[in-house]
């Protein structure tokens, strides 16, 4: 079931007049005409549910004139027309006029009497209050047409917080924009596009603090990136997991083409942060895919990472230098053991030496929890900003590539 959120302002005119009669034209083309955008809206999206958020001196009663006219209880009427010009309604009162709304509206109708929200308390308050109206799950679409207008700002929060701390999706969201009336019309303007590009920002941040590029899968997907792209996106990451880095790289190189060209929808926007996350997948050779890949992982503070990608980059390129294959474990084994015993016989520079010793040192300290034999890892053990440092200044010096 879908549920309209449709917040109810207070008259552009004088409390006899109410809204002005208004002829909107949905994005469709299809056109309504109306006082009240809600309304209509719910009409022609055709939704199970209509969730109405007003303050005490919002025009419930003008809504409920306009609406229910006759039907409902002449006594309710006057008596909250008198609360609204007190602006006093409370929500027994308007509880008490919900089975008329109902009926009138056709489907299920709950109001909610929501602070005027002009501090941080009371606006945290209306984003708690308003997702207690939602089962996880559950699919909204969101109309701030009326109401002040800091609650339009208000409302593109709620959007996140439903879908973050509710598990609502909010499909949606409606603007009447009375301003940009022609020749007797009012669009409705489509704003979803704004939540995506925060959805998109939101999952781009979560990315630089895991690396996870699968966060961006179904937002890419919805962008238009070809279903068998997304798929691969998710099995590199998946590979990434393993340390199977070759075949990670061979599984996003058609990704990574794909990127070349423009996106669609918000995905446009971010473009460039996405390719920067995949720029590793285009180095030449294992090795500086590789040390790409640590320096991510040094970015967003992943230490053991770091020294593990760091330090098999190390060896990689031995592997190569020797002319072997980097992929071929025997190869690295022997590579590993004919640089420890060059460094025994002082054959590489200072360097060289305190590079290989720095990220081996590390790598094993952080894999086992343990204190490092040599006096300056253990020190640096203590001082993760410093051992950050060293370690970003190890890694660029194995290659003149830019990180």
């Amino acid at each position: 079931m879908t549920t309209l959120i449709s917040f109810l302002g207070k008259s552009q005119l004088d409390s006899r007049q109410g809204y002005r009669t208004v002829r909107y034209r949905f994005p469709n083309g299809q056109q309504r005409e109306t006082a009240y955008l809600g309304l209509a809206l719910a009409e022609h999206l055709q939704v199970g549910r209509i969730l109405l958020l007003g303050t005490p001196s919002s025009m419930w009663d003008l809504l409920v004139e306009s609406t229910v006219g006759d039907g409902a209880d002449e006594a309710l009427r006057l008596e909250l027309m008198e609360a609204v010009r007190a602006g006093s309604v409370t929500e027994a009162l308007l509880e008490a006029l919900r089975p008329a709304l109902q009926r009138r509206m056709g489907r299920p109708v709950a109001t909610l009497l929501i602070p005027y929200a002009t501090d941080f308390a009371d606006q945290q308050a209306l984003l708690e209050r308003l997702a207690d109206q939602f089962a996880r799950g559950e699919r909204a679409v969101l109309d701030v047409t009326h109401g002040f207008r800091h609650l339009a700002m208000l409302g593109l929060s709620a959007a996140r917080y439903l879908a973050h701390a509710g598990g609502v999706s909010v499909e949606a969201i409606y603007y009447g924009a009375l301003d940009m009336t022609v020749d007797g019309i009012t669009p409705v303007v489509e704003l979803s596009g704004l939540a995506h590009v925060q959805e998109w920002a939101e999952s781009l941040a979560a990315v630089e603090a895991s690396g996870d590029l699968t966060r961006l899968a179904p937002l890419l997907e919805r962008d238009g990136l070809p279903p068998e792209h997304v798929k691969a996106l998710v099995r590199g990451w998946q590979l990434l997991g393993i340390m199977n880095v070759a075949d990670a790289a061979r599984t996003l190189r058609p990704v990574v083409r794909a990127l070349d060209e423009p996106l669609k929808g918000a995905a446009q926007l971010y473009q460039e942060q996405l390719i920067r996350h995949l720029r590793w997948v285009k180095a030449n050779g294992l090795h500086e895919q590789l040390r790409l890949l640590a320096l991510q992982a040094l970015r967003r503070g992943d230490l053991l990472r770091t020294a593990l990608l760091g330090l098999e980059s190390f060896l990689a390129r031995e592997v190569v230098n020797a002319g072997g294959d980097p992929l071929d474990y025997r190869a690295r084994e022997r590579a590993a053991e004919q640089f420890k015993q060059d460094l025994r016989e002082g054959k590489h520079p200072e360097w060289k030496r305190s590079a290989y010793k720095l990220l081996n040192n590390v790598r094993n300290a952080l894999a086992h929890a343990t204190r490092p034999s040599h006096d300056q890892h253990a020190e640096l053990m203590q001082n993760p900003e410093r051992l950050r440092r060293e370690l970003e200044a190890t890694l660029s010096r194995l290659t003149n590539t830019p990180a």
